[in-house]
């Protein structure tokens, strides 16, 4: 009988026992877990990158609108300043968009000398000046009234052993549209589609009806070369050309106005006035027009 108690006893303190074990495993596992996932959760916070620390925003809020502006605001605004003080290139970069604006009137009035022609108030067609030599027993010619002032120029240019051979003057219509066509079956040979041989062409040359050399109011001196402001003939020009009326058309500081790249052998009449004041002033022709009109 004591035997069977003992082996009785025993199987209960063996079952409280392992019921004691099962609880403290149970609740050894629950404590880590609780335990870990805390020291998880610090960890991740503590490994936040600064970026997001610094998330929030550090800046006052806005001053109400009767309130003065905070030194940091000045202090941005200051700053972009430079910004507005380059930005006057609105101001000295005029658009010509005078829809009415008519070329082949122009040249017809007082002012002929003035006319502006081109790709946006081209003359086409239907303008032929009346011309002459640019000098005696040249094959180039111009305007007759061009050609005066040129004849002076170059009969004072060689005074001082500076020739100013003329290249190219008035050009017609049809040798426009014949130097034009060339030009983009040019570069059609190298390659280039349609689109992109007619692109490259209007770069280099005037398309056709839209070229001041149409109405004989340029002439182009010595060449075409790119070099040709590197010669004492160009350095003749631009300190002498506009006391005869004459100014650099394309100069290349003035693409963004003019839409030509520089042409330094391309030489255009504007009138003795005109010319003065461009020349002070820096002003390529569509900026003494805007300030004229």
């Amino acid at each position: 009988m004591a035997i069977h108690i003992t082996r009785r006893e025993l199987k209960i303190k063996t079952r409280l026992f392992a019921a004691l074990v099962v609880i403290l495993g149970v609740t050894s596992i629950l404590y880590f877990a609780f335990c870990r996932g805390k020291g998880y959760n610090q960890i991740k916070i503590d490994s936040q990158p600064s970026e997001t620390v610094t998330s929030e925003p550090t800046s006052a809020p806005p001053a109400e609108p009767n309130e003065p502006e905070s030194e940091s605001s000045t202090e941005s605004e200051s700053e972009s300043e430079p910004e507005s003080e380059s930005e006057p290139e609105s101001e000295s970069k005029p658009h010509i968009s005078w829809e009415s604006y008519d070329p082949l009137e122009a040249l017809s009035g007082d002012e002929w000398m003035l006319a502006l022609i081109n790709v946006n108030h081209p003359i086409g067609k239907g303008y032929t000046p009346t011309l002459s030599p640019v000098i005696e027993g040249s094959t180039v010619t111009a305007d007759s009234r061009v050609s005066d002032a040129y004849k002076k120029m170059y009969e004072d240019a060689k005074k001082q052993d500076i020739v100013l051979a003329p290249y190219a003057g008035y050009l017609s219509y049809y040798r426009q549209q014949e130097n034009y066509n060339n030009l983009v079956n040019n570069f059609k040979e190298q390659g280039m589609s349609e689109e992109e041989a007619k692109q490259a062409a209007s770069a280099r040359i005037d398309e056709p009806g839209a070229s001041e050399s149409g109405a004989g109011l340029s002439v182009d001196i010595i060449g075409t070369s790119s070099d040709f402001d590197k010669t004492k003939e160009y350095k003749w020009l631009t300190a002498n050309a506009y006391k005869y009326g004459f100014v650099l058309r394309y100069p290349e500081e003035k693409f963004a106005i003019t839409g030509v790249r520089a042409r330094p052998w391309h030489w255009r009449y504007v009138g003795v006035d005109a010319a003065t004041e461009m020349k002070t002033q820096n002003l390529c022709l569509e900026e003494y027009l805007e300030k004229k009109n």
